[in-house]
């Protein structure tokens, strides 16, 4: 009778396990608090990523704000999938980014690259290299875009394949 109980229990245990690695799991039960989003400030939704083997994942957001002055933003966190579940690991995420502004006139653009630790129990939160000057700009809808955006883990795990980032738009009244 105890044999039959713990043959069942063992069974439903390879099933769950089967059914969960078979998909990217989401990361919403991982996810530490979100950093402290500035006042003036307009954000995508967070969104997964994952990569085309599904065993790196990454979480983005875009802003665009005046917190310390104008600038893009983005806030980023990366995993590295296990035969079951997910590890917070270090990237590299690079890409290109534009910001114009209200008259569609550019601002600043170019590509970027930079480093995470994913060790950390908050996501990273990147301004610098997207900080500007408005100098006599037009006032009214800035916008911020990234685009061609990767995340690709690092140190023992830089052979796993990049997770593509969907291009993220984000438009706020600044200057």
């Amino acid at each position: 009778m105890k044999t039959t109980k713990m043959i069942r229990v063992v069974a439903a245990v390879c099933v769950t396990v089967a059914a969960t690695t078979a998909a990217a799991p989401s990361h919403s039960a991982s996810v530490a608090p979100a950093a402290r989003q500035a006042a003036d400030e307009t954000c995508t939704p967070k969104t997964d990523s994952y990569s085309s083997d599904q065993w790196t994942s990454a979480r983005w957001q875009a802003c665009l704000g005046t917190y310390g002055g104008p600038h893009g933003s983005f806030q980023a966190k990366c995993w590295r999938g296990q035969t079951i579940g997910w590890s917070q690991m270090n990237c590299h995420v690079s890409g290109q980014f534009e910001i114009r502004d209200g008259q569609g006139n550019p601002v600043k653009s170019g590509g970027f690259g930079l480093v995470y630790n994913g060790l950390i129990d908050e996501p990273t939160v990147t301004t610098n290299a997207f900080r500007f000057n408005c100098d006599g700009r037009s006032h009214g809808q800035f916008t911020f875009k990234t685009f061609n955006t990767k995340a690709k883990l690092t140190g023992r795990y830089s052979h796993y394949k990049a997770a593509d980032i969907p291009d993220a738009t984000v438009t706020h009244p600044l200057c």
